[in-house]
Formats: structure tokens, sequence, C-alpha cells
């Protein structure tokens, strides 16, 4: 009895292990709903109404999203993979999988938690003395088939407009995704489709997908907080490609996309709202063949406390890459010959629990013999997860040659947050931010965590066109407060913040729901 107990201690190592490559002989779901009934805190009727009036997740749409079925072997690379899948639908949270031994192999637990995706309400956001309301109707996990469904009214500095959004990850209970919206604006209008087979997994051999937009409304161009420039901008873009990946193994995957697209862009009357004209910007019209390739690495991190305090987040380590072209000629039908290029690389690193990434990306044309309408744009942060720690980014996007209907100004919403949006104007900018956070409360009714924010940013910007630069680094210093939703899929962190300027501006006050970095 001794020997033989040995012996499969020898051949299977722990007995609570399940080794690589063990056959998967059964797969158990376990749903975990919003809130927990059972424990004291959340047992009241508050919770169970909410958890009642949730739709909880089709398991056979969770079964949907697996990367392995029973039969197959034992993969922990697989495992993770499909963890992460899990997790980007973006309502189930945290997920975990797992893998015990049972008579004849292994039994894989798949252990989910719902969101609550249904969202019925006013968003408000402010900077200073610009601000953007609006009510929505959103449903993220639509009968718990994982299908999107968005009824938006929104009103900004620039445009009210209503949408309507429809997304279906799982098209017919197929790998197929459709994804449609419509946009009726008080200065235009816009429609767009896609319906694609996606790389859903590292392993997937094959892809295609069909976009088409279209779209015309008003722009304007902005200085000082203000607009000063105003246009009308009718666009129309279409895109068919197929991808295959390539032979090769281990932790590195190489695909490649062929297609054809379209890219057209027609502008009429530009002109200066202090009065008379302005310069109009070229039009154009691409036709061509696309040619694309990436590159993906399967290291991944999942951290908590980084965005959000509770929520799983998946950092991807790479260093990852991607290229695309796009050759429009006349023979094709285009205008001219011209090249639309597109290209990002991206990489992270997690050492003694500090956090720090890179990203660089160019998107632009090539035509005439040089660059056009191309912005460069780096990246490099650090963070450190956790309930408190310092975290800094310094971001910077370069341009080339910009389209006149192009800008690349500066202020609250892209990270100088003592100025109102758009305050700066320039085709070059660049924004440091540095910021330390503290998590003050647990998860307060089982709904949110609260937390505070000390921050300073510096920017500038370079070769302004319709608008005053930063004159040199402008910069700002502030306060506030960090509010994570834990319980909801559709709203992540709120947060609450004053910034005072520095050459004697007045404080501005915003509130946003979307993270700075």
């Amino acid at each position: 009895m001794l020997l033989a107990l040995l012996l499969a201690v020898s051949l299977n190592g722990d007995a609570g292990e399940v080794a690589p490559g063990t056959t998967i002989v059964a797969i158990r779901i376990v749903e975990h709903d919003v809130f927990d009934v059972d424990q004291p805190g959340t047992s009241t009727w508050p919770y169970r109404w909410a958890n009642a009036l949730h739709v909880m997740t089709r398991e056979r749409f969770i079964r949907s999203l697996l990367l392995f079925r029973v039969g197959d072997a034992v993969d922990p690379a697989r495992l993770a993979e499909t963890e992460r899948t899990l997790r980007d639908t973006g309502f189930l949270s945290p997920v975990d999988i797992t893998a015990r031994p049972v008579p004849g192999g292994a039994e894989i637990v798949v252990e989910t938690h719902d969101q609550w995706t249904t969202e019925v309400g006013f968003s408000y956001g402010r900077f200073g003395g610009q601000q953007h309301a609006g009510f929505s109707l959103a449903e993220q996990n639509l009968l718990g088939w994982g299908k999107t469904v968005i009824l938006d009214l929104d009103s900004n500095p620039e445009r009210t407009k209503r949408t309507v959004i429809y997304k279906d990850p799982l098209l017919l209970g197929s790998r197929w995704q459709l994804q449609a919206a419509h946009v009726n604006a008080t200065d235009g209008s816009g429609d767009s489709f896609g319906v694609q087979y996606p790389f859903f997994a590292l392993a997937t051999p094959r892809a295609a997908a069909l976009a088409w937009s279209r779209g015309n409304q008003h722009e304007w161009l902005w200085a000082s907080g203000d607009k000063v420039v105003e246009g009308d901008i009718r666009t129309s873009s279409f895109q068919l490609w197929g991808g295959i990946r390539l032979p090769g193994g281990g932790e590195t995957t190489d695909r490649l996309r062929l297609g054809i697209f379209a890219d057209r862009a027609s502008y009429a009357n530009w002109r200066v709202l202090a009065g008379g004209a302005a310069p109009t910007p070229d039009s154009r019209d691409l036709r061509g063949i696309l040619i694309g390739f990436e590159q993906q690495v399967d290291r991944w991190k999942v951290v908590r406390g980084f965005r959000a305090w509770q929520r799983q987040e998946d950092v991807a380590l790479g260093p990852n890459w991607t290229a695309q072209v796009g050759v429009s000629l006349p023979a094709f039908g285009g205008d001219r010959g011209r090249i639309a290029l597109a290209g990002d690389v991206n990489a992270a690193w997690l050492r003694g629990g500090q956090l720090s990434w890179a990203d660089l990306s160019l998107a632009g044309r090539a035509e005439g013999g040089g660059l056009a309408n191309t912005v460069t744009h780096v990246e490099v942060g650090t963070a450190r997860p956790g309930d408190v720690g310092w975290r800094a980014r310094l971001a910077a996007d370069v341009g080339r040659d910009l389209d006149l209907d192009q800008q690349l100004a500066l202020g609250a919403d892209t990270g100088l947050r003592g100025w109102d949006p758009m305050t700066f104007d320039g085709t070059s900018r660049a924004v440091a931010n540095l910021e330390w956070r503290h998590r003050l409360t647990g998860e307060v009714l089982h709904l949110g965590i609260i937390g505070l924010t000390v921050f300073g940013d510096a920017g500038q910007t370079w070769a302004p066109r319709v608008g005053p630069s930063t004159d040199g680094i402008r910069k700002d210093a502030g306060a506030g407060l960090l509010i994570e939703s834990t319980r909801a899929a559709i709203l992540r962190v709120v947060r609450l913040e004053v910034a005072f300027p520095d050459r004697g501006g007045k404080p501005l006050f915003l509130a946003t729901s979307t993270s700075l970095f």
C-alpha cells in the first residue's frame, strides 16, 4: 500500500496539481451574481433586488468563449489566455480558471463573477468652463448573451448628438462578430457597419473582416478654449481583408493580412469665425491594396491597483508590434499615388512591484516624396500598482505636414489639467504627469472604493497655426478624489479633481470617468 502511494506521487506530483498534457475530461462553470447575498453585508433587500433585476451571463455564452474543450490536453498558457478573453468582455471580473485531478484526467473549473451591465442615467463631465452632459440607456450583456445595445444622447461644446450602437460578439452562435452604429447630430450624421472573424486566440489560423463607414459633420479648430475656425467634412471608408497566422511556434505569434481599402474625404465652407475665409483642406481619395503584419508575444501579467484598485487588469508585456501599409494608385481608382501608413510597438515590464511601459506609434501618409499628415506618438510611464504609490508619464505627439483640419491642441483632456481642453494650439505637443494615489476606503456599501490623488502636470506645444502655443512650458498642480465602481461593467473610475495653473490662472474643476494613464 505504501509502495503504491509513493509510486502515485512520483508519477503525478502533488495530489492537488494537474500536470500539463493531462486530458480534460470535464469542464465546470461556476458563476457568481453581482452580489453574494449569502454574506451578511449584502444579504439585505437592495442587493437581492439588484440580483433579481440582473440577468446572469448564460453558461452557453461563457462556454462559447472557451479556448479549450473536453478531450484537449491541459495547457496552462491556453487557460490563462481564456481568462483574459473572458475578462475582455468587460462584464466578467474577476475570472479564475483552475484544473483539478479527477478519475481519468482533469476537470477544468471556470469561475466567473458578473458585473452590473445596465446603465440608465445621466453622464456629466466638466473641464473648467467647458462641460458636456448626456442621457444614456446601455446594456452591455443583453439577456446574458454578451450583446451590447447603447442609446446615447450627448451634448458638448461642439455638438449635440444621438447615437445608437449594437455589438454582437458571437453572431448566430459563431465566432463572427457584428458591430453597427448610427449617429444623428446637430451638425451632421454618420453610419458604420462591420463584420469580422477575428484572431480570437493566439492559435487562430485565419481571420477576415469587412468594415464600412460614412459621415458628414461640421468641424472646428480651437484656440484658447474657443472655436476659431469651422468647416464641413464629408468622409467615407471601406476595408476588406483576410489574414493568416504564419508558421512558427513558442510564445511568439506572427500574422499577415491582405486586402483592399478606400478612404475618401472632402471639405467645404471653411472660414474663420471672426470673419474671413480660411484655407480649405485638400480633399483626398485613396483606393488600393492593404498589407499588414503583426507580431504578438504571449507574455502577460495580471495586476490589481493599476488603473483601478480591485479589478483584475491584464497587462501585455510584449514586445508586440503591428505595421500596415495601404498602397493607393490611380490604376486602382485613387486620385494620385499615396501610401497610407500605420504602425505601433509596445512593451511593459513588472520588476520589484513596479510596472513600467513604453509605446510608439505612427499614422499618416507618404506622398509627393515625403510624409504628410503624419503623427508620431511616444509614451513612457511607470506606476506602483497597489493601494498607495507614485506614477509618472511622459507623452509626446510629433506632427509632420498636418492636414489643415488637424491640430494637436493641449489642455485638460490631454493631460494638462490646469487649463480648459484645447486651450493651446499646436502641430506637436508634449506633456508630463506625476501623480500620487492613496486608497482611502474598502468597498463602500459593496459598490465602490474611494481614493485620493495629488498630481502635477507640465506641457508644451509647438508650431501653432490658428491660435497661441504654450509660450514655453506650462505647469499645474492639484488634488482630487478617485471613485472606483466595483460592481458595474460600464463605469470604471470617476475622477473629481481641482487643478491650479501657473502664471496666476484660476483653478480648474474637472469631473471625468476616464483614466488619464
